[in-house]
């Protein structure tokens, strides 16, 4: 995109010397339509979100104003030929293979019919007052030429150091969570073979095994989820993962959720999970067993950063959207932390005194999962005042 706003910069700059130098109504008026052309083009692909299909229609709609300008500017004589390399340079950078090849054969035969044009027509090409003018012209078009390439390698660069930035910072991320991934595992697991193996022994008490085998079931829960998350996570990045829409009461799905989590914190925290909704049926198209891994997910983190108070989730409907809110009264998360906590692999301790269990992807799936909805997430925090996040779905 910042080819093409160059391009219309350097168009209407253009259009200043052209006017000086006495080229022509023509070459005038082309090189200022030229301008605003170019910037509706690059406003358009601001707004309007095309994906690959913007970059293509954007190469061939260049090249036929490249031709049009080497047909008005005299053909050969004239400073457009050193545009067609210009050309080139952004099909090279920006392409697959696949493409470039393709764009490649198309400008080659776009330049053999120039040159076929100008051999058979080239007096109907006209040519310049004065080899003054022609001079001014053409050095003046090489040093448009080397401007646009100029700002066109600067942004790639710009853009390819800030990709590697990205790379190198994801591949820190990812062995930080395989590292953190091996200590989430191992530790439920010990308590599963650690507690089974206690159940066994005749010398330990009925009511003391009982507990153990809760201990046995929380962290068969924990370790179960885990590898769904890990599962749904490649699944995600292979593009793999498909979602099974279909109308969901969403109301005796929040209850229940409202009420296993409440009887599971109970046991660990004085911490209120409860709901308040008013409706008797919600119904909402999306995949129940996703919107329940979201709301799993977000109330996990609420319960695990809420040492005292309490947890409510909501649900309001309107015209457009379902809006589900899970708001805590825990630690909060720091306004700098809030654009990077949907990120995957990111974990945030926000107070050391405590160790906090998790592997920094379920805020990440969660985002992912609402977007192939429709909907978007976010969050409000404050700290010491406690979090909300929300998440909507398109009715």
């Amino acid at each position: 995109m910042i080819t093409v706003l160059s391009a219309s910069i350097i168009s209407i700059i253009a259009t200043i010397p052209n006017v000086l130098f006495g080229l022509g109504t023509k070459i005038i008026l082309f090189t200022g339509f030229g301008s605003l052309f170019f910037l509706c083009l690059y406003l358009f692909g601001r707004f309007v979100k095309m994906g690959p299909f913007y970059n293509l229609i954007t190469s061939f709609l260049f090249l036929a104003y490249l031709d049009t300008l080497w047909f008005i500017n005299y053909g050969s004589s004239g400073p457009v030929l050193p545009y067609f390399v210009v050309f080139y340079a952004f099909l090279i950078l920006v392409f697959d293979r696949k493409y470039f090849v393709i764009l490649s054969a198309i400008l080659c035969l776009n330049l053999i019919g120039l040159y076929v044009f100008e051999r058979q027509f080239i007096v109907e090409l006209g040519k310049y007052a004065n080899d003054t003018i022609r001079l001014n012209d053409n050095f003046l078009g090489m040093f448009f030429g080397l401007l646009l390439i100029s700002f066109f390698t600067g942004a790639l660069k710009n853009n390819y150091l800030i990709e590697f930035e990205r790379a190198k910072r994801a591949d820190q991320l990812k062995s930080a969570f395989l590292a953190n991934m091996s200590h989430e595992i191992r530790t439920p697991l010990n308590a599963i073979v650690g507690f089974s193996s206690l159940i066994s022994d005749p010398d330990i008490a009925e009511s003391e095994k009982v507990d153990f085998e809760g201990q046995i079931q929380r962290n068969s829960d924990y370790l179960l989820s885990l590898i769904e998350d890990i599962i749904d996570l490649s699944k995600i990045e292979s593009n793999q993962l498909t979602i099974k829409i279909e109308e969901v009461d969403v109301v005796p799905l929040i209850n229940q959720l409202v009420h296993t989590f409440h009887k599971v914190i109970l046991l660990e925290k004085d911490v209120l999970v409860f709901t308040n909704l008013q409706e008797l049926k919600l119904l909402v198209n999306v995949d129940r067993v996703r919107l329940e891994q979201i709301l799993r997910n977000l109330l996990s983190n609420a319960v695990k950063f809420t040492e005292q108070g309490s947890i409510e989730v909501t649900c309001v409907k309107d015209n457009r959207y379902v809006t589900f809110g899970v708001k805590d009264t825990g630690l909060g998360i720091k306004l700098e932390q809030q654009g990077i906590i949907f990120d995957r692999f990111i974990k945030l301790d926000n107070n050391k005194q405590y160790l906090y269990r998790g592997t920094g992807i379920g805020l990440f799936l969660s985002k992912q999962l609402v977007e192939m909805f429709g909907g978007k997430i976010w969050v409000e925090s404050e700290i010491g005042m406690g979090s909300t996040f929300y998440f909507t779905i398109p009715v």
